[in-house]
């Protein structure tokens, strides 16, 4: 999967970018759930205005998932590795072609 890294924060949060035309709302959800130790808190998804938003528990690391401009940004504000070692689980996913629709 493409990942693009936004950089960090004044604060410490930690934000990386997934086009939504890379992956439909329910293929993430599915390859999020794939990852091992990665449990789904909530997950909500409107898509007449087309916003999401999805809470993770990662390894004891809380990671949210918005889609402010229709794309999906994944946050940490959790310092240390463990964030990084979800997003190489999420950029190793091979997206199937129907992935992005369904």
């Amino acid at each position: 999967m493409n990942i693009k890294y936004l950089g960090t924060e004044s604060d410490g949060t930690r934000s990386v970018e997934i086009r939504s035309s890379e992956i439909s709302y329910r293929a993430l959800l599915r390859c999020i759930k794939r990852i091992p130790g990665a449990i789904v808190i909530s997950s909500d998804h409107d898509p007449m205005n087309d916003n999401t938003n999805i809470s993770i528990k990662y390894k004891g690391v809380s990671i949210n998932i918005d889609t402010p401009f229709s794309d999906y940004i994944l946050n940490c504000s959790a310092p240390g590795d463990t964030f990084d070692e979800f997003v190489s689980g999420l950029e190793r996913y091979s997206v199937k072609w129907w992935e992005r629709f369904f």
